[in-house]
């Protein structure tokens, strides 16, 4: 049990809040047609889910769009499936600080890129994603209505209790595919 937990998880909410408010972010509605460099921040919480994501990354890269992967596994070591996966980036406990901040260059670059389209799958809400989503530098960010960064959102969906991540990436791609625009 890790110490005073409540107290750090509501010190970096407060944190994150502030951060968030201040966030000046270029907004702009992005279809998956016209998408070139989309992100996904995502927590392995299911050994199931990697062979989605991997369905996807790979759908991705038919359709010419560079996708860049985000994975926070919550567990102490990650799985070695994760880590012979060149296209999923992955980060841990020990790369947060004492208030659940991430704090390695690569998740600060990460933040920083102006992706054109970011997908939030953090049906665990974990911490260290929703402040990575929520300072986020992308143009158009999508999650789910139930998410801890969900007011932050550009576009949320409503999974209606069904928390599956194919599920969830097929109405992604359903609603991006929708958004009309001309580049």
């Amino acid at each position: 049990m890790e110490l005073f937990k409540g107290i750090r998880l509501f010190t970096g909410t407060k944190i994150l809040a502030s951060r968030a408010g201040r966030l000046k972010r270029k907004k702009r509605f992005n279809s998956l047609q016209n998408a070139h460099k989309i992100a996904i921040v995502w927590s392995a919480d299911s050994e199931g889910d990697l062979k989605i994501i991997n369905t996807f990354y790979h759908e991705m890269q038919k359709r010419g769009i560079h996708t860049d992967i985000l994975c926070y596994y919550p567990g102490p070591v990650l799985p070695d499936n994760l880590t012979a996966l060149r296209h999923i980036n992955c980060f841990r406990k020990s790369d947060l600080n004492y208030i659940y901040i991430p704090v390695s260059s690569e998740i600060i670059e990460f933040i920083n890129t102006p992706y054109e389209i970011l997908i939030d799958i953090n049906f665990g809400n974990h911490f260290p994603l929703q402040w990575i989503s929520a300072l986020s530098m992308a143009e158009l960010k999508i999650g789910t209505d139930d998410g801890g960064t969900s007011h932050l959102m550009d576009i949320t969906i409503n999974l209606n209790g069904k928390k599956e991540i194919g599920y969830f990436l097929d109405q992604v791609k359903y609603y991006l595919e929708m958004i009309n625009t001309t580049d």
